[in-house]
């Protein structure tokens, strides 16, 4: 069975966007050799883009669901098992996939899951003709890509490409090795292991920026354009903490016109969570929450208060000479339902680490799409406040343990340069460096090694 995130992927439907690891289709028949083609195309693209999802029914045009033509039984149509069989009949290298179906507007649509963790490059290993042409031929490579006019399509792969699917390949290749390392070196100290880097010639662990007045003066920057934007708007924000970002990416690029930068990244952001940093709001139907221009970037101000899905106090800005500001609301403060939490006294253990690993995460994926040069790094700062006299906890997953710890500290800002070359699945010790000025401050508290690993793989793996 593959793992799922059902948020994600109900966002996903809300809130439809094509991107890398996207895909969206109208209506097709997979009894059909013509549906058959574009599903098996589509299927092994994401596969080889590590993953992603197919989303099926929505109006090409209008990205809403296409009611007309929808099957008398989406569920019998667009069975796991019906899809599962039609992919490994094609698929070269056998993978699992998964079918979710959400409802929107009156109608279930399916969502094809394709599961991450590619090492070996997915080919078709037969052909497949509609209508005595061929759609699908033996040996050939499909990809998700960027092409010509800033759309993104499942294609078979170009040369420009292939650097890309190498490096995921490893990247998962990467993680197997990193996990066998860590499970044979338990136990082995500090000292040791720092000996054991300098004789192999290795690099120092990653050290925090020495340029922390910068990296404060964008956060003091950033919060200041969404302390104006919601004054003009003349916005009553209900009290709530808040968690910052701000990225600077340090490196050769040639800035891109302000139109193409933003197709650029909105078609790189990896969306690992339902609810994405930096997020791609074109489509959103509150045009006060769409992307609009100031001071050479992008910006957008998202604010939605009891809402019958999720609550979002959210600003972004994006600039092309490579640098971003994210400001968010605690969602320990704004999260509805019975089981929230009181606003302004809890802080969930778990979520930071989530949070900080996709801005990460997706920092790198908008670096790679902007062609840094190797040497680059992208230096990140994360500012939480409001925390004063808040108690640690896991309400988002009680199942978790968490003894009870308050802090007196309101603010707590902490830094982290990681290399732009830095695969997705080597995250956990940046992350642990960003997250534990954070947890210092409740008591000393420290989340444990093993703990954090498996939080950032499951994120950038998409199974939470």
């Amino acid at each position: 069975m593959v793992d799922t995130n059902r948020e994600l992927i109900e966002q996903l439907v809300l809130r439809p966007s094509e991107n890398l690891n996207v895909e969206i289709k109208t209506w097709i028949s997979p009894a059909h050799a013509a549906g058959q083609a574009k599903i098996v195309k589509a299927a092994l693209a994401l596969r080889n883009r590590n993953g992603g999802f197919l989303i099926i029914g929505l109006n090409d045009e209008t990205l809403t669901p296409d009611m007309e033509n929808a099957p008398a039984s989406v569920r019998d149509d667009f069975h796991a098992d019906v899809i599962q069989s039609l992919v490994s009949k094609y698929a070269s290298e056998p993978f699992q996939v998964g079918v979710e179906y959400v409802e929107r507007d009156g109608i279930e649509l399916p969502v094809i899951v394709i599961p991450s963790g590619l090492r070996t490059p997915v080919a078709a290993k037969a052909d497949l003709f509609v209508d005595g042409n061929p759609q699908i031929r033996a040996d050939e490579v499909y990809f998700r890509t960027l092409v010509a006019n800033n759309s993104v399509s499942s294609t078979k792969i170009k040369w420009k490409d292939w650097r890309d699917l190498i490096e995921i390949c490893l990247d998962n290749r990467e993680a197997d090795i990193g996990r066998f390392v860590r499970r044979h070196l338990a136990g082995v100290g500090p000292t040791m292991l720092q000996e054991l880097v300098a004789a192999l010639g290795g690099v120092s662990p990653p050290q925090q920026p020495s340029d922390s007045d910068l990296m404060e003066a964008v956060l003091d920057e950033g919060m200041g354009r969404f302390e104006a934007v919601v004054k003009e708007r003349g916005l009553a924000l209900p009290p709530h903490g808040s968690w910052e970002v701000a990225l600077i990416i340090d490196g050769e690029f040639t800035p891109l016109p302000l139109d193409q930068f933003a197709w650029q990244l909105n078609a790189s952001n990896p969306d690992y969570t339902g609810w994405p940093v930096w997020l791609d709001s074109r489509q959103f139907s509150d045009e006060s929450a769409r992307p609009y221009v100031h001071n050479g970037g992008w910006e957008s101000l998202i604010v939605t208060i009891n809402s019958e899905y999720f609550n979002h106090i959210d600003f972004m800005r994006q600039a092309p000479i490579g640098r971003f500001y994210s400001y968010r609301a605690l969602e320990d403060d704004i999260t509805s339902g019975k089981n929230a939490p009181k606003p302004m006294k809890f802080l969930d253990a778990i979520l930071p680490v989530l949070r900080v690993t996709e801005a990460i995460a997706v920092g790198l994926a908008f670096a790679k799409a902007l062609q840094v040069n190797e040497e680059a790094t992208l230096k990140f700062a994360f500012r939480w406040s409001g925390l004063n006299n808040r108690e640690l906890t896991s309400w988002a997953d009680p199942m978790r343990y968490v003894s009870s710890r308050k802090t007196r500290q309101d603010v707590v800002v902490s830094m982290v340069s990681v290399p732009a070359d830095t695969p997705v699945s080597a995250l956990s010790q940046h992350v642990k460096t960003a997250v534990q000025p954070l947890y210092e401050v409740f008591s000393g508290f420290m989340l444990p090694d093993s703990v954090l690993e498996d939080l950032t793989q499951k994120l950038i793996e998409r199974r939470l």
